[in-house]
């Protein structure tokens, strides 16, 4: 189930079923859709494969990658690093 979320005058998909982050209080772990540059949160999540749907329906530049997001923000940190 997802829920669409105005932050900033921003539409952010989010599911409601994401598993809290337990390295961080409040945030919770997902697949977000995402632009680096400028900063865009298309939508956090639940699977891989979600995320890239929505990374492509998002537009050029638009990835999936996983990592922690901050409920009512487009707070959404993630490392590359393998």
């Amino acid at each position: 189930m997802r829920q669409l979320r105005r932050i900033n005058d921003l539409e952010v998909n989010v599911s409601n079923e994401l598993p809290k982050d337990p390295d961080s209080e409040g945030w919770f772990l997902g697949w977000g859709a995402l632009r680096n540059a400028p900063w865009s949160l298309h939508g956090v999540y639940l699977n891989k494969a979600e995320a890239e749907s929505q990374a492509k329906v998002a537009g050029e530049g638009y990835v999936a990658r996983y990592g922690s997001h901050r409920p009512e923000t487009d707070d959404f940190v993630w490392s590359d690093l393998t």
